[in-house]
């Protein structure tokens, strides 16, 4: 059982990816910012935690076995409370990350 924390475009492509493997159930979770969110392909939860007590518990209370944080890179606050969360159940935790941008010939930085 896996639980993506959402919001990128990655976090969807992941989830689209994994919902093709019968061997894992995962959920996506989004922060409820977007008012109708479109069809992943795997179940889509919404909302809040709160804070990393509450997503402590959400992870034991429905099994979770591994916390993959996709979500934006401007989102510290939930970013902090899954590694806070993973760490309190003893869990896995892959944070993905985009990687910064590169200047290339021809861009026009302001």
């Amino acid at each position: 059982r896996i639980l993506i924390l959402g919001g990128t475009t990655e976090a969807r492509q992941l989830a689209g990816k994994l919902a093709r493997r019968d061997d894992f159930s995962v959920t996506l979770s989004l922060a409820g910012r977007t008012e109708s969110p479109v069809a992943q392909g795997v179940p889509v939860r919404v909302g809040g935690f709160g804070g990393a007590e509450g997503l402590a518990a959400y992870l034991r209370g429905e099994h979770i076995c591994l916390l993959i944080d996709a979500t934006h890179p401007y989102a510290a606050r939930i970013s902090a409370n899954a590694a806070a969360a993973a760490k309190q159940v003893g869990m896995p935790i892959l944070a993905l990350r985009r990687p910064g941008w590169e200047p290339v010939a021809g861009d026009r930085w302001t």
